[in-house]
Order: structure tokens, then C-alpha cells, then sequence
């Protein structure tokens, strides 16, 4: 069984490319480059206290590697390991020599689904040794540091990189569309999928992607090595398969393949010139305006760069998995225009699409999003019903914050819905989750809330906004296509703008709903004093926010006592608008 896994996974490596070959590492990284970036990454200063901090940042019970090293004998001994360890990987610096036995991995499969006697069906779980993702750790950091002060990542990219997230490149990419559609346009956009993307990655690709980048000298070269001459092991009932040579790849389980991965692809739309290309990782779209017969061959040119990068550096789409979304009003332009491939592949369009965990629609609503979450938070928990016998508070409300409200709030800053039936039918899980509660099941809803010092749903969701448009003012997160922006009033304190609406009907809708409006009217309601914290850390916004909404009535749209709620919503703005007026009738004399 072993030996068939490792010929199944040695199959998916691709021939190096000879003209890309590093023969001489010395040579390549320690002499100068010459029209590069001026800034470059040669050397790195490696101290006792940063493999301490790599230490602490290792989960304490992942699984050891082929060595054996125990993660949880190094976190115990992490003082007298760190400074062991620093003279180590300085020793491995300057020779630039990784020792063989910690570039070996043992593969671990794992049963994906299909049929158990089907070796394709096993997906590879790495495991790498401790001591060297430790100092992979520090690496790391340096070289993003690198990458970030350079600006040397491609800007489409939200994968692996602080303050970007599936959320950030979802609401970018939601937003260039809305444009589109505002601007009476279309949008087309074309999913791509890469064929085993971290396991085709070309080393001599990335050499010169790296050196190109200033990754030069020693950290280049030890990065070289550390990526060549490699061997796996498939591990089955603690039998070993014979070692196979990794002819190519961005390691995996390494800590340094995300990084690497990003700087291979970091030039994929260096010739796409109409279109924009954003990636999460490997999870790449290629999006366009559309106004004419004429813009789609534009887009087909993109495409066609797009497999011609792949050519280039070795890598190889899937292109019978490409998919299309086409949004917009203009059907004459959809049915008569089409896309193909390389290979004279058709792309199928679709009226959705699931893109990074989010069901995008053609209609660029998230109603279908919403009815799969909502059926698969209902499956979760009748599955917590079935499984557990206690009705007791602490239990049930662990379980369903563990395994539930993920559910239901994956992307919701995204994918919150504003129509009422929607957000009772979403409300609607926590409502009957914490009605099966014994000691609270005779309270209504808006109660048991109260008594669970829990936030509905809806409210989860509007903190949620406000949060991330404070993370936008402070600069934690991107302020791409959303553009927030506030300005300081001297009797209001710090606001945001509320952007002009340009068009009518349902973009407008749409617009009115986005976090570039939602979240700034949301924020503007809080108190002057919330609004102005600045440079602070992000908790002790938290801790004033949350402050101030117990203090807001919290009351849901879901059952027969939605009458006796004063505000016409239990949105933030409605309620805290009502909650301000009842404060200026009786004011500080009045309490």
C-alpha cells in the first residue's frame, strides 16, 4: 500500500525545466545581481529570542516528523534550545547546506472520499521535522518583512499575507463587479483551477523569482538547498515506503512553502492588459467590464496570457475545470460571446459559483450562500441533538459556538443579508437552538438572550461590520475597492463618508448594503468616544464596543412579539437611534 501511494503521489511532479536549471548555487546567489531592485535580502541576524518566539508559535501537539522531535519536549525546554538552535542554523546559513535528514518528509494519506482501493483518493498529509520549521519560522518573518516594506507581493494576492484574508478578497472582488453593474456595464469573470499547483512548482522557477525579488546570497542559496535534493516516505501501519527523489514542489508541510508559492506566482498578470487577476494562493480569477463583443476578445487575449505564464514557468491549469460567472443586464453580449482555452476547451458559464466558501450568483445576491448555511447549520445540529444527552446551558452553548455559528458567519460581512425574511430565516437556527435549553425553554427568545448574555445573529453580524471598518481607518486591513474614508469633525468627533449612490433600482440596492455604505452608517452610530479610539489595539476597541451594545436593546424579527419593539428594525442604526432619543429625554437629571 505504501509503495502504490508513493507512485501515485511521484506522479504529479513535473520535468524541471533545463533552461531554468541552477547549476551553481554559489555562483547564482552570492554574486551581485545586476537590474534587480536596488534593497536586497542577503543575510539574516538570528538571535536566541527569535527562535523563542518561533517556539511559542508552534502548535503545541502537532504531529513530530521523521526525526521524531516532539513538540511539546520543545516548548518545554525552549530556553536552552533556542540559544542550541540559533548557533545551529547560523552554522547552516553560512555553509548553505540543509542536513538530508530534516529535508525528509513522511507522508501520511488520508482517506478524501471515493472509493478506499483507489490511490488517487488519499490525500498526502507531510510531515516535516520540528527543528527545521522552527527555523523556518524565522525565515519566514524576515522574508516578509522583505516583501512587505519592498511592496514585492502581486497586489491582487490575499492569500498568506497579514491583513489579508478570503473576507478582504471577497469584498474587493464584490465590489468591482457592483461598479461594473453601477456603471451599466457587465462584469465576466473566469474561475481558474491550477493541477496540483503546490506540486508542480519548478525550483529553478522560483531561484530566479527569488533572486529577481533581492532573496540573494546566503538566505538565497540556504533557501535553494533547502528546497532540492528532497525525499518522501509514504507511511502506512507504521510501514515505511522506499524514499522517492521530489523532483519539484513547494514543500508541503514546510512553513516556507506558502511564501515561496506566492513569490512563483507573484507575476502571473505581468502581461494581462484589459482585465484584473486576484488570487487567494493558488485560487486565481480573472475579472473584467464588459460593455461590447469587442471587450470579451479582450478577455480571451487575458486568458490566453494566462496558460502562456503557465508555460512559461512550468506550471499547468486544469482548464476542463474552468468556470465562468457573467453578471450584468446585457444578454445579447453573454449569447452571442464565448470563452475557450488553450485547448479549445468551451467555459462552461454558470449561474453560480463557489468561490473561497462563498456561493457567488449571477444575480450578486448570497440567497443561495445563506439556504445552504442555513441547511447545513440545521444538519449540525440535529447531529449535537442526536449526540449529546444535556440540555444544560454551559455544553449545549459551547457546542453550538464550536460548531454552529461558523456556519451560519463564515464571510457574513460579505454575505449579511438586509431583506426581513432572510435574516428571520438565518435568526431563526440560534432562536430554536436555544429554545431546546431546559432551565430557559419557557422564556421567549429576546429573553433568552438576555439570560445567555448572547447577541443575535444579526447583531453578531453588524459588530462584525463595525469591527472591520475600524480595522480599514486603523490600516490593519486593505482599503482596496471598498475606499472608506472619515473625516474629523470638531462636535462629532471622527466620522465616516457615506459614499453618494450612482445609480438607481437594484445596484443601488446592493451599493446601499456593501460594507463601503452599511459599514460606515454603522460605525457613525456608535458614541464620539468609540469612534475616536485610534492606535489602540484592536481589544481594547473590542472591549469598548461591546460595552456599549449591551447597553442597545437587542431584538430580533423572529416570532409574534415583534410589535413590541420601539425602532422599526433591530438594526444597530434604527435601535441605537431610539435608545439616543430615550437618553435625551432623561438625560443625566433624569436618572
Amino acid at each position: 500500500m505504501s509503495e502504490l501511494l508513493k507512485s501515485q503521489y511521484d506522479s504529479v511532479f513535473s520535468k524541471p525545466l533545463t533552461r531554468l536549471r541552477v547549476e551553481d548555487q554559489n555562483e547564482f546567489f552570492m554574486r551581485e545581481p545586476q537590474n534587480l531592485i536596488n534593497t536586497s535580502l542577503s543575510d539574516v541576524i538570528l538571535t536566541p529570542n527569535d527562535f523563542e518566539q518561533a517556539i511559542n508559535d508552534m502548535p503545541m501537539h502537532s504531529a513530530p516528523g521523521p526525526d521524531s522531535w516532539n513538540s511539546v519536549f520543545i516548548k518545554n525546554c525552549k530556553k536552552p534550545l533556542s540559544r542550541a538552535f540559533s548557533i545551529l542554523w547560523r552554522g547552516s546559513m553560512d555553509t548553505g547546506v540543509v542536513p538530508q535528514l530534516l529535508k525528509t518528509t513522511d507522508i501520511a494519506p488520508l482517506h478524501k472520499g471515493g472509493s478506499k482501493a483507489t490511490a488517487k483518493n488519499y490525500r498526502p498529509i507531510a510531515l516535516t521535522s520540528h527543528i527545521i520549521k522552527i527555523f523556518e519560522r524565522v525565515l519566514r518573518s524576515k522574508i516578509t518583512t522583505h516583501l512587505e516594506t519592498h511592496q514585492l507581493h502581486n497586489p491582487g494576492q490575499h492569500g498568506f499575507r497579514t491583513g489579508r484574508s478570503c473576507l478582504s478578497q471577497l469584498l474587493d472582488h464584490y465590489d468591482k463587479v457592483l461598479n461594473a453593474l453601477e456603471d451599466k456595464k457587465n462584469a465576466d469573470v473566469i474561475y481558474t483551477d491550477f493541477a496540483k499547483a503546490f506540486d508542480k512548482c519548478d525550483h529553478g522557477v522560483i531561484a530566479h523569482k527569488m533572486r529577481a525579488k533581492g532573496i540573494t546570497g546566503k538566505v538565497g542559496r540556504w533557501i535553494y538547498n533547502f528546497l532540492t535534493n528532497r525525499t518522501q516516505r509514504v507511511v502506512v501501519n507504521r510501514v515505511k515506503s522506499e524514499a522517492a527523489t521530489v523532483k519539484s514542489s513547494v514543500p508541503q508541510g514546510t512553513v516556507l512553502a506558502p511564501i515561496l508559492f506566492l513569490i512563483l506566482i507573484s507575476d502571473i498578470d505581468k502581461d494581462v492588459s484589459h482585465s484584473t487577476v486576484s488570487s487567494f494562493a493558488d485560487d486565481t480569477r480573472i475579472c473584467m467590464t464588459v460593455s461590447s463583443i469587442a471587450d470579451t476578445s479582450k478577455l480571451q487575449a487575458d486568458i490566453n496570457q494566462i496558460f502562456q505564464w503557465a508555460a512559461e514557468n512550468n506550471m499547468k491549469f486544469n482548464d476542463e475545470k474552468f468556470q465562468l460567472l457573467r453578471y450584468g443586464k446585457h444578454e445579447e453580449i453573454k449569447s452571442s460571446s464565448e470563452y475557450k482555452t488553450n485547448s479549445g476547451h468551451t467555459i462552461e458559464r454558470n449561474t453560480n459559483v463557489k468561490d473561497l466558501g462563498v456561493i457567488m450568483s449571477e444575480d450578486l445576491t448570497f440567497k443561495d450562500h445563506n439556504i445552504v448555511s442555513i441547511a447545513s447549520a440545521r444538519k449540525m445540529t440535529g447531529w449535537i441533538m442526536r449526540t449529546f444527552k444535556t440540555r444544560e446551558a454551559k455544553p449545549m452553548m459551547t457546542l453550538f459556538r464550536s460548531l454552529v455559528l461558523s456556519r451560519l458567519e463564515y464571510c457574513c460581512t460579505l454575505t449579511a443579508p438586509f431583506k426581513a425574511g432572510e435574516i428571520a430565516d438565518l435568526e431563526n437556527v440560534q432562536r430554536t437552538f436555544t429554545a431546546r435549553i431546559t432551565e430557559i425553554k419557557h422564556l421567549n427568545y429576546w429573553e433568552r438572550l438576555r439570560f445567555l448574555n448572547l447577541y443575535s445573529l444579526e447583531r453578531r453580524r453588524e459588530r462584525y461590520m463595525i469591527i472591520y471598518t475600524w480595522k480599514i481607518l486603523e490600516g490593519l486591513v486593505p482599503n482596496l475597492h471598498t475606499k472608506i474614508t472619515h473625516y474629523e469633525s470638531k462636535r462629532l468627533g471622527r466620522r465616516c463618508t457615506i459614499p453618494p449612490m450612482k445609480s438607481r433600482g437594484v445596484t443601488s440596492t446592493l451599493r446601499d448594503h456593501t460594507i463601503s455604505v452599511r459599514g460606515p452608517r454603522l460605525f457613525n452610530c456608535l458614541p464620539a468616544h468609540i469612534r475616536g479610539i485610534t492606535n489602540r489595539p484592536l481589544a481594547v476597541f473590542k472591549l469598548a464596543l461591546d460595552k456599549h451594545l449591551k447597553s442597545v436593546p437587542d431584538q430580533p424579527g423572529c416570532g409574534s412579539y415583534v410589535g413590541l419593539r420601539a425602532a422599526s428594525s433591530n438594526s444597530l442604526v434604527d435601535q441605537a437611534l431610539i435608545h439616543q432619543e430615550a437618553w435625551s429625554q432623561t438625560g443625566p437629571r433624569g436618572r
